[in-house]
């Protein structure tokens, strides 16, 4: 990413778009252009697109006055008048439905909106910040994303390169996000093993940001020496496929119809084995799951895990 370009962009008041792969970033960078500009103490709000229904979208963006639709019985307010003068982040614009783009676009426009079930438009006075994971042009190719609305929102634009293609970047992150890790889950001294080190920076890392977190927060938890190896890599680990493809079905199949009760099953499971790679020790266990020790205890006491069992079973296997 061109930093003299994101430093020009930081105190913009036009709208701007900010696109890359899933997992880059773009919702921190969202959130540090905010931070770094002059209306930094105002509010910002993010509004996940993709996750709002389209019944929804308008009432949660533009709100409503009392009475516009059935269940409507006191006024809201949307997001763009709670953002007041601060910073709207919209999250994945191109999910947005055509009729929902031409909205958008004229709010873009006008800077202003009209809550449902109201006749007078109101001022938006905040700044816009989007984002999109997907390729917009190919969406006005398509016919699914307006040309108009395009090119209005693609006149300011930072592009977020995936992590693979940035091997500075790739070095500092895992050493910024093992850093932090090793704080959370109070162990110091960890380190990489060679191996795991070139691992690290040879991966693709498909997912970016979010899978680079995720593998290493996982081996941070798993490794139990000060080295963090390879095996201890989600990737690498050689409990990562819990059973052989031939009893997945059977496996499966153990599990109850009922998904809450599929999820206590697994859950139990996988306490227990966790309790038992760790000898029982409760405190260990707790710290490198990111759980406090009450609630591991009291998870152990509904699933019948005899932990005290464990401990005097791995004191005989050392002794």
């Amino acid at each position: 990413m061109n930093q003299r370009l994101l430093q020009k962009f930081i105190n913009l008041s036009a709208p701007l778009l900010i696109t890359g792969e899933t997992g880059t970033g773009k919702s921190f960078l969202a959130k540090k252009v905010f931070e770094s500009s002059r209306i930094y103490k105002e509010k910002f709000i993010t509004a996940h697109l993709a996750s709002l229904k389209e019944d929804l979208l308008e009432s949660e963006l533009y709100g409503f006055k009392r009475g516009a639709f059935t269940g409507a019985i006191d006024a809201k307010n949307g997001y763009l008048r709670d953002v007041g003068n601060g910073t709207l982040f919209l999250d994945e614009i191109g999910e947005l439905s055509l009729d929902a783009q031409k909205k958008l676009l004229y709010l873009l426009e006008e800077k202003k909106f009209t809550p449902l079930g109201s006749t007078q438009s109101q001022d938006f006075c905040g700044r816009i910040i989007m984002a999109t994971n997907k390729n917009l042009k190919s969406l006005v190719d398509q016919g699914l994303f307006r040309e108009d609305l395009y090119y209005r929102v693609a006149v300011f634009k930072l592009e977020l390169p995936p992590l693979r293609e940035n091997s500075e970047l790739l070095s500092q992150s895992i050493q910024d996000l093992l850093t932090k890790l090793k704080t959370t889950y109070q162990r110091p001294h960890l380190y990489f093993s060679e191996e795991a080190q070139n691992f690290l920076l040879k991966n693709p890392w498909k997912g970016n940001f979010r899978e680079l977190k995720n593998t290493l927060e996982y081996a941070v938890v798993m490794s139990e020496e000060r080295q963090i190896k390879l095996s201890d890599f989600p990737q690498n680990a050689p409990t990562a496929e819990i059973l052989p493809k031939a009893q997945e079905k059977d496996f499966i199949e153990g599990f109850p119809m009922d998904f809450n009760q599929s999820l206590e099953l697994f859950e139990r499971m996988y306490l227990k084995a966790i309790l038992e790679k760790n000898g029982g020790r409760v405190n260990d266990t707790a710290r490198r799951l990111g759980m406090s020790k009450t609630t591991l205890i009291q998870k152990a006491k509904k699933y019948q895990i005899n932990t005290l069992k464990m401990r005097s079973d791995a004191s005989i296997l050392a002794a």
